[in-house]
């Protein structure tokens, strides 16, 4: 299970819209998308049904004959291959629905079992299987106890970075998803990201 405050997730560039990646499993992606006033999204399709729900503001949806007008509170669907492209009327804030797409899965996720490692070395390769992920990304850790500590060092190096699922607690063997739901330096990573890029982490196309 997965929670998330999407107003404390906002968070807005100056120079373009910032996408950012809350869930991506097996036919389903889920991202907060952050769009200044004037900012513009091209013209893009994605390989599976897209649905956009308005959070904050207001933007004009332009997919088939006539443009549509979406305020916070408002949600439209879209069909698989339908062009589209935004732009935000007001600083707007939208949570974006990709299913079906081929490409969205994370079901190549690896575990890391440390059961067998030694302990000294426990952190050091939570801490480069994670820095390798990209945003979306998780892996299983696997643990003979609850990795508190681990957590917390976690958190207080690389903050807002990562989420933690518990899958089984114990007792005799913890397992944890570890996702990457951050960049390591968010606005620096976006600003340095070219236009299509930027897509991509919407729809993962």
């Amino acid at each position: 299970m997965q929670k998330h405050n999407l107003n404390m997730l906002i968070e807005f560039d100056d120079e373009r819209f910032s996408p950012k990646v809350l869930m991506n499993e097996p036919g389903y992606r889920m991202v907060l998308l952050s769009m200044r006033a004037g900012q513009l999204i091209p013209e893009h399709a994605s390989k599976g049904m897209v649905t956009l729900q308005a959070i904050l503001g207001h933007i004009t949806l332009f997919a088939g004959s006539f443009p549509n007008e979406l305020y916070a509170g408002k949600v439209i669907c879209l069909e698989s291959g339908v062009p589209h492209r935004i732009e935000a009327i007001e600083d707007s804030a939208l949570l974006v629905l990709s299913t079906g797409g081929p490409d969205s899965s994370t079901a190549h996720s690896e575990e890391l079992d440390l059961c067998q490692v030694p302990r000294p070395q426990r952190h050091r390769l939570v801490f480069e299987r994670f820095d390798a992920l990209a945003l979306g990304e998780s892996f299983v850790l696997t643990n003979d106890h609850n990795p508190v500590l681990l957590d917390r060092e976690l958190e207080n190096s690389r903050p807002g970075q990562a989420t933690w699922e518990h899958l089984n607690r114990g007792p005799v063997k913890y397992h944890i998803r570890i996702r990457r739901v951050a960049p390591a330096h968010t606005s620096d990573s976006l600003v340095a990201m070219r236009p299509e890029e930027l897509l991509h982490e919407i729809h993962n196309m």
